[in-house]
């Protein structure tokens, strides 16, 4: 019984010897590219003055501590740009890494600003222009928009002010999950709604399809009834 007992224990130790150095190396080989995530935002104001309505969006380059060294512009709405590249500037972002190292990044900041009049047009009105090329750091390029509409107003709802979501896209383009930065009671289930109908275009790491991040943020206006 005893040479039993010791051979039974033996053939265990073996056995994890032989298998923990495989399974830890398959965890570190599906987690070697971690993107940039935003960690705190606020409200953009709807500039008072402008009727444009659309969707303007940024391209961010974060060094490897998370911090904004550079925005390019990839969709302009003229009266509306400006009013997001600033409160853009005072938002924080948790850094991208590779391996566990922290590495230089982007992220795209997608920002819809909302019509104050309910239409029936298709996609609600929306027309999406192509954005420009992203800049790319390490050869990674972050999802991008493909198809969008507007948010649907709630009826019966007062609210205004800005829904921020933080949107993961899977290898195939597809929204993974939806987590609220910033809600605003009321729009903010419209909001992630919109994004779910949305189209993407996967992220690329090294030229090959992989998860990423995108932020989309919401600015509401009381919208009129017609």
């Amino acid at each position: 019984m005893k040479n039993i007992l010791t051979t039974a224990l033996l053939a265990a130790v073996l056995t994890t010897f032989s298998t923990t150095p495989a399974a830890t190396s398959a965890q570190t080989k599906s987690v070697k590219f971690t993107a940039a995530d935003i960690a705190s935002a606020t409200d953009i104001p709807f500039p008072p003055n402008s009727i444009a309505v659309g969707v303007v969006t940024l391209s961010l380059s974060l060094d490897a501590s998370g911090k904004i060294q550079n925005v390019e512009v990839q969709r302009d709405v003229p009266s509306l740009t400006s009013a997001v590249q600033d409160t853009v500037k005072t938002w924080t972002f948790t850094r991208a890494s590779y391996k566990g190292s922290p590495i230089p990044s982007t992220l795209s900041v997608n920002v819809v600003f909302q019509p104050n009049q309910l239409t029936t047009a298709p996609n609600g009105g929306m027309a999406l222009a192509p954005p420009q090329a992203p800049p790319t750091v390490d050869r990674y390029v972050p999802p991008q928009i493909t198809a969008a509409s507007f948010a649907a107003y709630p009826a019966n709802s007062v609210g205004q002010g800005t829904v921020i979501l933080d949107v993961t896209i899977d290898k195939s383009g597809n929204v993974a999950s939806v987590r609220p930065v910033k809600r605003v009671a009321s729009l903010t289930a419209p909001a992630i709604a919109a994004v779910k109908t949305w189209q993407f275009s996967a992220a690329s790491d090294h030229n090959v399809p992989a998860t990423g991040r995108l932020i989309v943020a919401f600015v509401f206006r009381q919208t009129l009834t017609p």
